[in-house]
């Protein structure tokens, strides 16, 4: 994908370079911590997290922030 088609809300992967919406192909699973239920994107092409987020942030126009 190009620089200049990118939406701002584009996530990447740091280890394998795969690029994709935040709403995009990431695998998603939700899992339970102190903190309250997190979703956690993982990367499609190689596992690797790519973000934890609180539930109440799964819209893409939410913040995206690692733990």
């Amino acid at each position: 994908m190009n620089s200049s088609t990118r939406t701002k809300a584009t996530l990447f992967c740091s280890v394998c370079g795969h690029e994709s919406p935040a709403d995009g192909d990431w695998d998603e699973s939700a899992t339970a911590t102190e903190i309250g239920e997190r979703i956690t994107l993982s990367c499609p092409d190689c596992a690797t997290t790519i973000t934890r987020r609180p539930v109440s942030k799964r819209s893409v126009d939410a913040v995206v922030a690692s733990d």
